[in-house]
């Protein structure tokens, strides 16, 4: 062979090498082929050639390849690869006798013998190969052959019943189904009511075929039917309560699972109860719920999102960035590599994005929602909660984007992975989208689903009658908010004010059972200014203080007493407005201000009470001395600069001194000339219009004549060159 072949083989051995490791097989064939061109002989090309087809599962030309008789010294060995294009192309026999055909059965022909003799439902000698190739190997595939090998089993139960009645046999099968994933073969073998006498004690089997099949209520009921609540079926039941959302029950059964159980699944057990805590936390913030220790990222993931659920987002946060940094030290600990660990880690970042959005860190939040999604998790609920959360951030800022990331919240597949309240918020989002959108049909349809689907009738109608009133059908919306009462009272009386029906926003407010609360008071009091009625409003005030009488003193009332104060003034009320300033001193016992208008509105009726109470205030502290002469001097209406002058006039001169007067002496100002104009005749009064630009004056007269020439060009050309 010349060395220049030589070496054109070796180099295409080289890119052929590169191409295969990349997994870039088409070049890699093209590589092959090359090889084979130069030296057709070449035996590693040529097995590599194969390989390639198979890997781009072009079964048929490498079928044709190895069965050209041109190529049969090249294909003489290669057996396995000949029957695995065969079995491939649904060819089971010619492949079967292409494995007998090899002079050696290999391990890979074995494996691939077991798989034609499964196809061809020879379960018996496929039973007695995979349990002769069990037997006699180990590597990392043997979970993989254990896992056929059930399968072979079950076939061999199901077409040669030699005991129909053995529940071993019959248990068997229903664990490899569930191996297998086959949970509905599963269930439908347990619920046939042939094998009702063999299935009567697979209650575990059945309620978990059920639970994998999203039918949580129906695994409850088997799993409640069984005679006796096994550790197994306890745990399944806690972890279908959870599916149903049922957290307290879930939570106690937990409880008495982690308190009566002591085996490796501690931790995991502890973990699945914080994940109920936080449950918990988000029903109810205000509850009273255990803490757990956090030794593990799971628990201080659940304990930051406990406190996130209870508004505490400044303290979730720091517990949350030790949760990621101790799940990426976990992941690579364990052998995975830093893109699993960012992976494991992002629903815990999407959690911290929560927290600062929250706290009103939205930017902060965004950056983070937006380099969770960037990576493409797999997990489909993770990503309809950032890109939900996304949308909020975005309000009507950015309808396109908003419309996209709302997309991918509400793909399908989503409503066994979301709770119920995620999918509510979901919705109700997007039917809030559809305002923004201008789509007041499609809201209709997110708020008939908000309300028939999730519940959630009174957002539902707030929503619907948002996109009416945008929609310029402002009676509608009224209509529809009158048939739910009580909150959407303020929105209703909202939309009437939008109107400029006042009077009626005040008959709805009076009317309401909020009418009380500080913010409806301060909405009433602001209407009845408006209109000039302040002997209305003075009343209302009075109802208010008779209605918290008895809780005066209640921070939250502070800014209710301080306006009351001032209508009551306003009306000319002086008692009442004692009374509230009384109120708010009471709720404001530090505040010395508050007193100080006590007492100047008790000293004309109650002197006595206003110098006690006026003896309480702190004495008045003067800053500095104070030049009362300069006070009391008319210059004081000129400006602070003409005021500060005296004053240092007066300092410089000390009154009294003996010859002070006379040593002073007046600066008399200069006169200046008059300036006139040349030419100015003073025996003529002065032209009126002097003082107008000549383009305004009356006697003002265009140019007439021949215009200049305008020289046009860039800057620097003459008049010659413009005109070439």
């Amino acid at each position: 062979m010349s060395a220049n072949k030589e070496s054109s083989l070796v180099q295409g051995y080289i890119e052929l090498n590169k191409f295969c490791q990349s997994g870039d097989y088409e070049r890699a064939l093209k590589s092959a082929g090359k090889i084979l061109q130069i030296a057709p002989t070449e035996q590693k090309a040529f097995h590599c050639k194969i390989i390639c087809f198979i890997q781009l599962h072009n079964f048929k030309e490498a079928l044709a390849v190895l069965s050209n008789p041109k190529n049969a010294a090249l294909a003489a060995d290669l057996h396995f690869e000949k029957a695995y294009a065969q079995y491939r192309l649904n060819c089971p026999k010619d492949a079967l006798q292409t494995v007998d055909n090899a002079p050696e059965l290999t391990l890979a022909l074995k494996e691939l013998r077991a798989q034609i003799l499964y196809r061809l439902e020879q379960y018996q000698d496929c039973y007695n190969l995979y349990r002769d190739i069990v037997k006699n190997t180990t590597d990392d595939y043997e979970d993989e052959r254990k896992a056929n090998m059930s399968a072979v089993v079950a076939n061999l139960a199901a077409l040669n019943p030699i005991a129909p009645t053995e529940q071993k046999a019959f248990h068997c099968k229903i664990i490899c189904f569930i191996q297998l994933h086959n949970f509905k073969e599963a269930l439908a073998v347990l619920s046939n009511p042939k094998n009702a006498a063999l299935a009567a004690d697979l209650h575990f089997e059945k309620a978990y075929a059920q639970y994998r099949l999203n039918c949580p209520k129906d695994a409850l009921q088997t799993v409640d039917n069984a005679p006796e609540l096994t550790l197994a079926l306890k745990e399944l039941r806690a972890q279908i309560l959870y599916r149903l959302e049922q957290y307290q029950d879930c939570y106690n059964l937990y409880r008495d699972i982690v308190k009566n159980t002591t085996d490796d699944y501690e931790d995991e057990r502890k973990a699945n109860m914080s994940a109920v805590v936080a449950n918990l936390a988000a029903l109810n913030p205000n509850a009273d719920l255990p803490q757990f220790e956090e030794t593990t990222y799971e628990l201080l993931y659940n304990a930051g999102s406990t406190l996130a659920m209870r508004g505490k987002y400044t303290e979730a946060l720091p517990v949350l960035k030790r949760a990621e940094q101790t799940c990426v030290e976990s992941v690579v600990e364990d052998g995975g590599t830093e893109e699993e660990a960012k992976e494991e880690a992002a629903i815990i970042r999407v959690q911290q994005a929560y927290c600062l959005q929250g706290a009103g860190r939205e930017k902060e939040a965004a950056a983070l929602y937006q380099g969770v999604l960037k990576d493409k998790p797999a997990d489909q609920a993770l990503v309809a909660v950032a890109s939900n959360n996304l949308v909020v951030i975005n309000r009507d800022s950015n309808v396109f984007d908003s419309r996209k990331r709302m997309k991918a919240a509400t793909a399908d597949g989503l409503e066994h992975k979301l709770t119920s309240r995620q999918r509510a918020v979901i919705v109700y989002n997007q039917a809030i989208l559809a305002i923004y959108s201008n789509q007041p049909e499609f809201c209709k349809q997110c708020c008939v689903k908000l309300s028939r689907e999730l519940g959630q009738e009174s957002r539902a109608a707030l929503v619907e009658a948002a996109s009416l009133a945008r929609d310029g059908k402002r009676d509608a919306a009224l209509a529809l908010l009158a048939k739910h009462p009580g909150t959407h009272t303020l929105a209703a009386a909202q939309i009437l004010l939008a109107q400029g029906d006042r009077k009626a926003a005040i008959k709805l407010l009076e009317e309401s059972e909020f009418k009380y609360r500080p913010g409806v008071v301060g909405a009433l009091a602001t209407l009845y200014c408006a209109d000039g009625d302040y002997e209305r409003a003075s009343q209302m005030f009075l109802d208010v203080y008779q209605h918290y009488k008895n809780d005066t003193g209640s921070p939250a009332l502070r800014s209710v007493w301080r306006a009351a104060g001032e209508v009551h003034q306003r009306a000319g009320r002086v008692s009442a407005a004692a009374q509230a300033h009384e109120a708010l001193a009471s709720a404001q016992p530090h505040d010395r201000r508050s007193r100080a208008r006590l007492v100047k509105l008790l000293a004309p009726s109650d002197p006595q009470r206003a110098r006690a109470l006026a003896a309480q205030l702190p004495p008045i502290q003067l800053q500095g001395a104070i030049d009362i002469e300069a006070l009391e001097s008319s210059k004081w209406m000129m400006g602070a600069k003409v005021v500060k002058k005296t004053v240092q006039s007066k300092q410089e001169q000390s009154p009294g001194t003996p010859g002070s007067e006379l040593g002073v002496t007046k600066k008399q100002k200069r006169k200046r000339k008059t300036k006139l104009p040349p030419n100015a005749d003073l025996s003529k009064p002065p032209d009126p219009e002097r003082w107008l630009p000549k383009y305004e004056r009356t006697a003002y007269r265009k140019r007439r004549g021949v215009r200049r020439d305008v020289i046009k060009g860039s800057q620097g050309m003459t008049t010659a060159a413009v005109d070439q």
